[in-house]
């Protein structure tokens, strides 16, 4: 999956959770990742919820593993909390659902519907025979 650009309290930055990052943000919050995105969704997150998402999601993103958590860390002590729970919304939401700009699926073909999947009165096909 591809890094999403996300622009938060520290700057614009790339993030990214690959497996080995998001392993990483379980073993420092104890929560899966739906989990904890639900706890964040529903204001029931702790500041380590977020810190953790964005520090690894920023090594995923490519930086350094030092640097990353420097730059989250400078950022925590100059913003609000509040500023750093939609950032690591997007960060949970592009892992679990995909980055916003990626469709999921394929598009159907378009043609004639094949004659075993036809009615009499064309309302749907039959679930027995």
């Amino acid at each position: 999956m591809k890094a999403i650009s996300t622009v938060w309290p520290g700057g614009e930055h790339s993030f990214r959770l690959g497996l080995a990052e998001l392993e990483a943000v379980q073993q420092k919050t104890d929560y899966g990742p739906e989990w904890l995105l639900h706890r964040i969704n529903t204001g029931q997150w702790k500041t380590d919820d977020l810190f953790e998402v964005l520090r690894f999601g920023l090594i995923g993103g490519g930086m350094d593993a030092a640097q990353a958590k420097s730059l989250v860390h400078t950022a925590f002590e100059r913003h609000p909390a509040i500023g750093f729970k939609v950032p690591a919304q997007a960060v949970l939401a592009a892992f679990l659902y995909g980055p916003p700009d990626d469709p999921v699926g394929e598009d159907l073909p378009v043609g004639p519907t094949p004659e075993s999947e036809k009615t009499g009165d064309g309302s749907s096909a039959a679930t027995t025979d």
